[in-house]
């Protein structure tokens, strides 16, 4: 039964109530000695408490994320088997992948929205992608034509259905492009976290045991599979990615590693430093992987625009955001973007989407 499907959350309240039953039921009911009356009232008391809860996470979890979309993302499995997972199957109707070049199958997650679970040859990650297409897409009119793309990245704790769901990015791009305030690009939000059991696999090519050549899968996997499959334009002029909280710092992370595959990045309350104890327990890793440190240092830095946003009611978003930008040598396209109310939640980055939207797609080719 799927972490976050409707039978689960059904089943979590019919527990809950059950539980609530059962309570009042029992309360003047339990034989035995006073101790033993008093230990079962205590059980049943704690059991209808846990079952509460539970209903609130799952609704939290289903509403507000998803934080994590499978049993293996929450409970952990042995991460090195999930990071190095091999292609058993190749494209069947598992959705599973083998080679970049291989085609993909598709099932439909949302109206206008696909998903899959694909097999990264370069990372040996296997992960799952979720892809919006512009209505332009299937117009004849446009049946030669390739289309840029912006990669989406999730937080930490997080799955890359999230921009699907709680954030709604399909709805706030669409009447953008009715407006003719954003081209038309196509979406893909792409799993960050690949370390089963809520591990930050902190955005980068991190070794041996318990680690996961994230990097690579993102930067390298990701948008070879998505070519592979769908009419997108080549050259970093027409890719974009931006990320929120953790994807935020690593949208920017890779842009500027790796500015031959992304011209353009936005991060919504990310953060400049890497976070994850896998890769601030390496020295060299950790200084490989900060983007704020190896801008600062560079006297040539590469080709990128940066839009980094954050909260007042956030604290050290807004900070981090203008240290980021203050040490970009160009800064005629980059962008500050500020909101005065909210927290680290999704409410604030969907209220961020259009003006990271119409940056972004100003940026693209």
């Amino acid at each position: 039964m799927s972490l976050t499907g409707t039978p689960f959350f059904v089943v979590t309240l019919v527990v809950m109530l059950a539980a609530m039953v059962l309570l009042a039921v029992v309360w003047n009911r339990i034989p035995g000695p006073r101790p033993l009356r008093f230990a079962g009232r205590m059980g049943a008391t704690m059991f209808s408490q846990v079952a509460a809860v539970v209903v609130v996470l799952v609704y939290v979890n289903n509403t507000m994320g998803p934080f994590y979309e499978s049993w293996q993302d929450l409970f952990g499995e042995d991460a090195n088997q999930s990071a190095t997972a091999t292609d058993q199957g190749g494209g069947s109707a598992t959705g599973i992948s083998g080679p970049a070049g291989e085609k993909l199958t598709f099932k439909t997650y949302l109206p206008g929205v696909k998903t899959t679970v694909a097999h990264g040859p370069a990372s040996g990650i296997t992960g799952s992608l979720y892809v919006w297409l512009p209505p332009q897409y299937d117009d004849p009119a446009y049946a030669h034509t390739s289309f840029p793309v912006v990669e989406l990245l999730p937080g930490t704790p997080g799955t890359p259905q999230a921009w699907f769901g709680s954030m709604k990015v399909q709805n706030t791009i669409e009447p953008l492009m009715a407006a003719g305030k954003v081209k038309p690009v196509i979406l893909v939000a792409a799993k960050l976290n690949v370390i089963p059991g809520g591990v930050d696999p902190g955005c980068a090519d991190v070794p041996g045991p318990g680690g996961a050549r994230t990097a690579t899968w993102l930067d390298k996997d990701v948008p070879d599979l998505i070519a592979a499959n769908f009419r997108t334009a080549k050259g970093p002029r027409h890719w974009g990615i931006m990320g929120y909280s953790a994807g935020g710092y690593c949208a920017v992370n890779l842009t500027v590693q790796h500015p031959g595959r992304y011209h353009a990045a936005v991060s919504l309350s990310g953060y400049n430093a890497p976070d994850s104890p896998l890769v601030t327990s390496n020295p060299a890793l950790d200084k490989a992987n900060n983007p704020f440190l190896l801008l600062k240092q560079e006297k040539h830095q590469p080709d990128i625009a940066v839009l980094a946003a954050g909260s007042l009611q956030d604290p050290g978003t807004v900070p981090a955001a203008k240290a980021l930008l203050s040490v970009l040598h160009t800064p005629g396209p980059n962008q500050l973007l500020t909101v005065r109310f909210g927290g680290h939640t999704t409410d604030v980055w969907r209220t961020m989407l259009p003006d990271a939207l119409i940056w972004l797609s100003a940026r693209l080719g």
